[in-house]
């Protein structure tokens, strides 16, 4: 039997979650990005321009960046987890009472995410 196995498995399926998240996060930044491009294309512009439809280049240039700070925010949630399964299971292999520090990073992360969804519903509502 393994030592604290339920207490390995719970770390695991903790770092999962974590790993799922941030392909999401990274997956809807993708996502935004090449929309923003399709709606230049489709809007008649080239690939290189950002839509200009009614004096909202602002909006359309925010939703772009917010699309690549997604795909960073997804990135860093990923390393953010892995950093954090191996801490945990450093400390479930010793024997004394750890205590983790606290940090702002899943705090910061989340804050990333939303104001990237924000703006992200700013420029559907723009369409």
């Amino acid at each position: 039997m393994i030592a604290n196995y339920t207490d390995h498995a719970a770390n695991e399926r903790t770092f999962l979650a974590w790993i799922r998240t941030g392909l999401a996060v990274t997956a809807f930044g993708f996502f935004l990005v090449k929309l923003n491009l399709l709606v230049a294309v489709a809007g008649g512009g080239s690939s290189s321009h950002l839509p200009v439809e009614s004096g909202e280049p602002l909006v359309a240039a925010a939703a772009h960046y917010a699309g690549l700070a997604l795909v960073v925010t997804g990135i860093a949630i990923i390393a953010r987890s892995g950093t954090g399964f191996e801490r945990t299971r450093r400390a479930i292999d010793r024997d004394e009472v750890i205590h983790i520090p606290r940090t702002r990073a899943e705090s910061l992360l989340s804050a990333a995410v939303t104001v990237a969804v924000v703006i992200f519903c700013i420029y559907l509502a723009k369409l």
